[in-house]
C-alpha cells in the first residue's frame, strides 16, 4: 500500500525541467555559466541574456511544451 501511495505522489509531483534534471536548480546552472563567463570561456556580453532568457523559460514552465526528440533536439 505504501509503495501505491508513493507512486500517486510521484506523479502528482511537479516534473522537473531539463535544467533541474542536468544541474539540479536553475541557479546552479547559472552560477556555473556566471563561473564560465568570469573565467571567459562564455561570452560576457551575450551570455547573461541567454541565462535571463533560461530563467523565465524555466520560471514559467515554458519548457513542459517542448519534447525531446530522438535525436536529442528539443521541438515544440
Amino acid at each position: 500500500m505504501l509503495a501505491r501511495v508513493a507512486k500517486l505522489e510521484a506523479q502528482r509531483a511537479a516534473p522537473r525541467s531539463p535544467v533541474e534534471i542536468v544541474y539540479g536548480s536553475m541557479e546552479a546552472f547559472a552560477e556555473l555559466a556566471e563561473a564560465d563567463i568570469a573565467a571567459g570561456k562564455l561570452d560576457s556580453i551575450d551570455f547573461p541574456i541567454i541565462i535571463n532568457c533560461l530563467r523565465k523559460w524555466h520560471r514559467d514552465g515554458l519548457w513542459a511544451g517542448w519534447t525531446k526528440q530522438a535525436n536529442r533536439v528539443w521541438e515544440r
